[in-house]
């Protein structure tokens, strides 16, 4: 796999699986929220280096480039965990509450 093809696939999994210029969108701005580049505006996240890739418009993914990505990823992955998690939760008290609901209902009715 070349490195390219697996950029492609951490902006596809950073980004989501959306319109593809969603998916950029949502990919350039979570790599700008964690790695911001301030002070070295030349490697600063953009859309069009995401697009580059994409296109193979350019072969070149430099090794910071690589780890911030694959970084990123496994960010959003834990968040995508920690919130699937968050709703199995709610998911399991609303049904308690529910069944509670009912069971006091039947206790009026009798």
């Amino acid at each position: 796999m070349s490195d390219v093809t697996l950029a492609n696939d951490l902006i596809k999994e950073i980004g989501g699986s959306r319109h593809v210029a969603v998916m950029f969108k949502n990919a350039c701005a979570e790599l700008r929220r964690i790695f911001p580049h301030r002070d070295d505006p030349e490697n600063k996240w953009t859309e069009r280096r995401l697009r580059a890739w994409w296109n193979n418009e350019s072969q070149t993914v430099r090794h910071f480039q690589m780890m911030e990505l694959y970084e990123t990823a496994e960010a959003v992955r834990r968040a995508r965990d920690v919130h699937a998690e968050y709703r199995q939760k709610t998911a399991r008290l609303r049904q308690m509450a529910q069944l509670r609901t009912q069971a006091r209902d039947c206790d009026v009715a009798s």
